[in-house]
């Protein structure tokens, strides 16, 4: 014969199933329940607190499970208006880290920079985790605003995974002397990407992730590499 016991173990361990789990299991012990009080001997009554304390646990699943549910439907409000807020970008001017860039499945990445003067540059992409994953030596360099273009391989030719990679520029000019790198780019955002688990901007034609906005509006603040 299956025990009150029994069931209860059952319910309390099936607190990650859903809502309708729940309520058929709790049906089932409140019948056995029944069954067993309409059928016990009346001269040795059940103990009331054994069936009081499993009814507890009963409550307490329960509960624990609607609290569960109510934090999944807050985090999925949460992540819509967030998403929504993100179009607010678009037409405004934001300055970006220009060291950083966000290679897709597919296709190049850009990485905005300036220096005053022209010269040559020994350039180093590094993955998330700060490994190296291309050196190029001797690139030559302009004066002004200028990008850099990455295909998303390394010196094999491997195609590296989707993600943000950053830049290091060492730059000297013609005489020999280092040069300073400015990183960071101003430019007006153009559209969203919310296919992304990160929503991706559209600046100066390149994809970056919210998270490489240093300042809305336009800034003198630069940042040097070298």
């Amino acid at each position: 014969m299956t025990t009150i016991g029994s069931i209860t173990s059952q319910a309390v361990s099936a607190g990650t199933t859903d809502q309708a789990d729940l309520i058929g299991n709790y049906e089932t012990f409140l019948t056995l329940l029944t069954t067993q009080l309409q059928n016990q001997d009346p001269m040795e009554p059940m103990d009331s607190s054994q069936f009081t304390e499993q009814l507890v646990q009963y409550s307490a699943v329960e509960q624990q499970i609607k609290s569960n549910e109510q934090l999944e439907n807050l985090a999925s409000m949460m992540t819509s208006s967030n998403a929504l807020g993100v179009l607010n970008f678009v037409g405004t001017t934001v300055t970006i880290n220009g060291s950083q860039g966000y290679l897709s499945d597919f296709g190049s990445t850009n990485f905005a920079f300036s220096t005053s003067e022209k010269g040559t540059a020994n350039i180093t992409i590094r993955n998330e985790a700060g490994e190296i994953v291309s050196y190029q030596p001797d690139v030559s360099i302009s004066s002004g605003e200028q990008s850099y273009k990455w295909d998303g391989t390394d010196g094999s030719g491997n195609r590296m995974g989707k993600g943000t990679y950053s830049i290091q520029i060492d730059a000297k000019d013609e005489d020999g002397n280092a040069l300073s790198i400015t990183s960071d780019t101003t430019g007006v955002v153009e559209n969203v990407d919310l296919t992304s688990s990160e929503p991706m901007l559209l600046v100066n034609g390149q994809k970056v992730p919210t998270s490489q906005i240093k300042y809305v509006g336009t800034s003198s603040t630069t940042t040097t590499t070298s």
